[in-house]
């Protein structure tokens, strides 16, 4: 079962904009739990309320100084009107009766202003609801992931990670439990490798004490050679004996820390395999999701009246007709779909439109050109340096694969890696700065790249590496987090990409050209 917050976020959408206004919500939906109190819904429905009510709380208390210091200027306010009204009861002609019971008034209205100002800073939390609708559905994996944040929120880190993995095998698929999960893992793993620490210091102690004890018994042994000559003999096997003791516990210990070593380096690569391996699935989850929607802003637009042709033209008025010619058909059609969706964004009037769709084709066509340009032609530029290439930049193995220090190898080494033909935005620019950075590994990479800037006159130097960091990492990473995009960062992007004199795709295409 599947539920979501789109009945708080209308709701926000609308009128919310005070704690107090869930109050409604809340006995509205108390309302429905009563009615039918086997929906699992409603009760996720009404644990939500509860938990979108704390999170609005405490986003007033954040940003206003009161509430956020509720309890000392609560104090403080109660202790200025005790000790005034005290001096005015003192200067009023009391008896004594009346005075305690004046007192005693006081401090009954005071605590009870005190609770109802606390349940209106802390409002229970939705915990109850959650757990209401796991014990009518135990397969109800969102109960589970918000019972999981619960008891996150209270610092129950253990009961956390267990709730959030079980809310992951019910088929709960969020980025905040796999970032929450992560974290946890993160310092657990610190953890075990500080523990392993703590270890080898205690037995780096043990060898310090008997390395101590093998100097003091040779200490002793030499002041007695000049002493009893008759024991020479025995003295120099004892002699023996304290370096043969000595190299077995040296080279013990060398061996220990060899396969401590290793397993250490070996935890290394399956951690970071598992990661790329999770990138890489999110990022084509995210490009289907680009591709699903660029088709829908393309068939709008078509129904709008913007052909791709006219969008087509307006491209090559722009780039000029030899640098259009020269570009791929995909590439093209990437542009032009950017082109296309752009017109229709600007006549479409909306009052902040969101030009993420029409960046990301951008990106696309800059990441297609780069593969095309600067990565297919190494493969065969290569030859015969193939294997040395290969050799320099292998790290170890992985289940019968090598594993590579840059992604450029595993495009390289199609035996072994016949799924990895291109390389994304990302990892060009991180085989680039590498490169730029004079990296050993890259040597036959930067050769390339020197032979053809040297026959176009084109340098893809800092300045191509400073404008392709803008655009993957402030523009192109952005976007696929699904953060929106203004008209002034695509512009800024369109220039950097084929717009300016000096884009990323025109000097591309002109080393190509030169080639």
């Amino acid at each position: 079962m599947q539920v979501s917050y789109s009945m708080e976020k209308n709701r926000r959408k609308k009128d919310i904009s005070d704690p107090c206004h869930y109050g409604l919500f809340i006995t509205e939906q108390k309302s429905r739990v009563s009615q039918n109190p086997d929906d699992v819904k409603a009760w996720m429905e009404l644990g939500c309320l509860y938990e979108a009510k704390i999170a609005i709380t405490n986003y007033f208390a954040k940003r206003n100084f009161v509430i956020r210091h509720f309890l000392p200027m609560y104090v403080l306010l109660i202790f200025s009107f005790i000790l005034l009204l005290t001096i005015i009861g003192v200067t009023l002609p009391l008896l004594g009766w009346q005075r305690i019971g004046f007192i005693s008034l006081l401090i009954i209205v005071a605590a009870a202003l005190f609770l109802r100002l606390f349940s209106l800073r802390y409002p229970p939390s939705g915990r109850r609801y959650f757990r209401k609708a796991i014990a009518l559905d135990p397969q109800c994996g969102e109960a589970y992931m918000y019972l999981g944040l619960i008891a996150l929120r209270r610092y129950q880190k253990r009961k956390a990670c267990r709730l959030l993995e079980q809310a992951i095998q019910l088929g709960v698929n969020s980025s905040r439990i796999k970032r929450e999960l992560k974290s946890i893992y993160e310092r657990e793993f610190v953890a075990f490798f500080r523990a392993k620490t703590n270890k080898e210091t205690r037995q780096q102690e043990i060898i310090d004490r008997q390395l101590g004890q093998i100097r003091e018994l040779r200490s002793r042994v030499s002041s007695l050679e000049g002493l009893i000559e008759s024991l020479s003999g025995r003295v120099e096997k004892a002699k023996w004996q304290g370096r043969h003791k000595a190299k077995l516990l040296d080279k013990e210990m060398k061996d220990h820390i060899s396969a401590i070593r290793q397993d250490y380096e070996r935890q290394l690569v399956t951690l970071k395999q598992a990661k790329e391996s999770e990138k890489e699935a999110k990022e084509l989850a995210e490009r289907d999701f680009v591709r699903l929607t660029t088709e829908v802003m393309e068939a709008k637009s078509t129904f709008e009246g913007r052909s791709p042709a006219e969008a087509a033209r307006t491209v090559e008025d722009i780039m000029g007709s030899h640098l259009w010619k020269a570009l791929s058909e995909q590439v093209k059609s990437y542009l032009t779909t950017a082109e296309q969706i752009y017109t229709v964004l600007l006549t479409e009037g909306e009052e902040r439109p969101d030009y993420s769709l029409v960046g990301m084709e951008l990106c696309k066509a800059l990441e297609t050109e780069i593969n095309r340009i600067l990565v297919e032609p190494f493969c065969r530029y290569l030859n015969g340096n193939k294997g040395e290439f290969l050799k320099i930049n292998q790290t170890g193995e992985n289940r019968g694969r090598p594993s590579y220090f840059i992604y450029l190898a595993m495009v390289v080494d199609r035996e072994n890696f016949p799924e990895v033909t291109s390389l994304t935005l990302g990892q060009y620019h991180f085989v680039l700065k590498r490169t730029l950075e004079g990296e050993y590994a890259l040597k036959e990479y930067s050769n390339f790249l020197d032979e053809v800037c040297s026959a176009s006159n084109v340098t893809i130097g800092s300045s191509f590496l400073k404008k392709l960091e803008t655009v993957t990492k402030r523009y192109r990473n952005t976007i696929v987090h699904q953060s929106a995009m203004n008209r002034e960062e695509f512009d800024h992007m369109r220039e950097l990409i084929f717009g300016g004199e000096e884009a990323l795709l025109n000097s591309m295409i002109s080393t190509h050209k030169s080639s």
